[in-house]
C-alpha cells in the first residue's frame, strides 16, 4: 500500500540535529541526526547486534552509539567501532537518500540509485522570502488515505469547521474534479456568502464575499490548497486576498499518518500577530480533522484496504478519483521496480 521510489517529507529540517530522532515512515522505523560537520542523516532505527533503536543512544561526532552495548556506526551505515575490542565486526545498518529543502527533510525509501533530487516536490513558498509562512505538524491516528480524502472534499467544512473555515455555502455550491496527468484538481466557487470566522479576521472584510478554493492533489500525500477571497460581486481578482495551504502527508504505519503543514500569504507579511493568529487557527482546524478521521479509522478497524464505503454521493469524486490515481501509481512504483535506475524519471515525471 505505499509508495516506495519517491520522495517524501520525515521531519522539518530544523527538528534534526546533535540528538537522535526516531521516525517511522511506512513502518519503517528511522533514526535521524546531524552530524558535526552539518550533514543530515538518515539510518534504520535498528542496531543490528541486538536490535535495540539507535534512537536510544547519542551522536558523536559523525558517529551514532547505540545506547545499549556502545557498537558504533558511522553516517554511511557502517559499524566502525566495538567497545572492548579490536576488531569490528562487518555490520551496518541501510542508510537512505535525504534531502533538505523547503525547509524539509525529504526521504526516499526505495531503490537508492533513483533518489533524483530533481524529484522532489516544488513547496518553495516555505522558505520563499516573498511570503509569509505559519507551520505546524500534527500526528494522526488514520491512514493517510483517509487524510487524503479529506482534503479533496472540502464540503466537510460546513459541518467540521464552522467555528474557523467553513459554513453552509460551502457544501452546497458544486466542485469541479479533473485530472492532469500525476495530479487531481478539486475547484469550488462561492460567490456572494457570508465570511466564516478565519476568514473575517485574516482578510479584514466586512461583508458578503466571493470565495474559491482549488485542491492540487499529487500522489502519495502532497496537496496545495490554493485560495482566495473578495469583496462580493468585485469586478476584479486582482483585489482578491489569496493564500495557498501547503499539506504534505506521509504515512506512518497503516492506521498512523504525519501531517505536516504551512499556510502562505503574500499580503500583511510583516503582521506577525496575524501570523500567529493563521497558526493558531490552522492547528484548531486539523485538531477538528484529527477527531473526525480518527474516529472514522476507529471504525474501519486495522485493515484500511478492505474499507468498502457503501454509499457513494457527489462529493466523494475528488476522494474516489485521488484514490484511483494513487493506487495507480503504487502499481507503476511496483512495475519500476525491476527497470534499470536510470529509467526511474522516464516512469515518474510526465
Amino acid at each position: 500500500m505505499w509508495m516506495r521510489n519517491c520522495w517524501q517529507v520525515v521531519a522539518f529540517a530544523k527538528e534534526i540535529g546533535g540528538k537522535p530522532l526516531a521516525r517511522t515512515v511506512c513502518e519503517e522505523p528511522i533514526v535521524l541526526y546531524r552530524t558535526a560537520a552539518g550533514l543530515a542523516v538518515a539510518l534504520t532505527d535498528r542496531c543490528p547486534h541486538r536490535f535495540a533503536p539507535l534512537s536510544l543512544g547519542r551522536v558523536i561526532g559523525d558517529q551514532i552509539q547505540c545506547g545499549y552495548h556502545g557498537l558504533c556506526f558511522d553516517h554511511d551505515g557502517l559499524c566502525v567501532r566495538v567497545p572492548g575490542q579490536d576488531s569490528v565486526p562487518r555490520a551496518r545498518v541501510q542508510k537512505y537518500p535525504l534531502v533538505e529543502r523547503h525547509g524539509f527533510a525529504w526521504i526516499w525509501l526505495g531503490d537508492a540509485e533513483r533518489a533524483d533530487a530533481d524529484l522532489i516536490p516544488d513547496f518553495h513558498w516555505m522558505d520563499d522570502p516573498a511570503w509569509a509562512v505559519a507551520e505546524g505538524y500534527h500526528h494522526f491516528k488514520a491512514n493517510y488515505q483517509l487524510v487524503n480524502d479529506n482534503l479533496l472534499d472540502l464540503s466537510h467544512e460546513s459541518f467540521v469547521h464552522e467555528e474557523t473555515i467553513g459554513n453552509e455555502a460551502v457544501a452546497e455550491a458544486p466542485a469541479h474534479v479533473s485530472r492532469n496527468g500525476d495530479v487531481i484538481r478539486a475547484h469550488r466557487e462561492m460567490f456572494n456568502i457570508e465570511a466564516p470566522p478565519f476568514y473575517k479576521r485574516t482578510t479584514g472584510f466586512d461583508g458578503n464575499i466571493d470565495r474559491w478554493h482549488t485542491t492540487n492533489f499529487t500522489p502519495p500525500g502532497f496537496h496545495i490548497i490554493e485560495n482566495g477571497s473578495m469583496p462580493a460581486g468585485s469586478p476584479d481578482r486582482r483585489q482578491a486576498l489569496e493564500r495557498k495551504v501547503l499539506n504534505l502527508i506521509t504515512p506512518e504505519t497503516r492506521t498512523t499518518s504525519h501531517y505536516f503543514w504551512g499556510v502562505v500569504r503574500q499580503f500583511r507579511l510583516d503582521d506577525s500577530e496575524l501570523t500567529e493568529y493563521i497558526r493558531e487557527g490552522i492547528k484548531l482546524t486539523f485538531d477538528q480533522d484529527r477527531v473526525v478521521l480518527e474516529a472514522q479509522q476507529r471504525s474501519i478497524g486495522p485493515d484500511p484496504d478492505n474499507a468498502a464505503f457503501p454509499v457513494s454521493i457527489r462529493v466523494d469524486a475528488g476522494p474516489t478519483q485521488g484514490r484511483k490515481l494513487l493506487q495507480a501509481m503504487i502499481a507503476r512504483d511496483a512495475a519500476i521496480s525491476s527497470q534499470p535506475a536510470t529509467d526511474v524519471r522516464q516512469a515518474f515525471v510526465r
